[in-house]
């Protein structure tokens, strides 16, 4: 009799574990697919030729656009945006096209099976023409936010975007 019930006491414990595995990928996928889904939104509305929004990891995305007409760039009134388009209109010249490159970045810091802290940033780079981060030449906007759920993450993650594209 112990034999027998033995299969079936593998067969449900292998199964709890399998519910349990598909839960983590379940809430895995959800972020990564709620942070793509937005952040290609926010690409659409505030860049004028977005690439396709990329996961970076499971927990992290970005929307990056290089933008070649500065003219609506100095319009800005951010004083530290103004400075870093002047500086390169000075360094490169009408014929080169100088460009800037634009970034929204989402990277979610799981703490449980439901919550974590999510950053939120928006980045402008000045760094013609290769644009790395790492030298410096750029303008961040960055924002933290914890979440409970899913749900608090779904209804502020846009929220949060909203605020550091102000940036742009």
């Amino acid at each position: 009799m112990n034999q027998k019930s033995l299969p079936n006491e593998n067969a449900e414990l292998i199964n709890k574990k399998l519910e349990q595995v598909q839960q983590v990928l379940h809430k895995q996928d959800f972020f990564s697919y709620y942070m793509i889904e937005t952040l290609s939104s926010f690409a659409f509305r505030y860049f004028e030729d977005a690439q396709a929004p990329a996961l970076l990891s499971k927990t992290s995305a970005n929307v990056v656009a290089i933008e070649k007409g500065i003219k609506e760039a100095i319009k800005l009134k951010n004083p530290e945006l103004r400075a870093g388009i002047s500086d390169l209109v000075k360094r490169v010249s009408k014929e080169q096209g100088p460009t800037i490159l634009r970034e929204l970045k989402v990277i979610c810091l799981p703490n449980g099976q439901h919550d974590g802290t999510c950053e939120v940033s928006a980045r402008i780079s000045f760094g013609h023409p290769e644009h790395d981060f790492r030298a410096g030449s750029f303008v961040e906007k960055k924002e933290i936010f914890k979440y409970a759920d899913e749900v608090y993450f779904r209804n502020n993650l846009a929220k949060y975007l909203e605020y550091v594209c102000e940036l742009f």
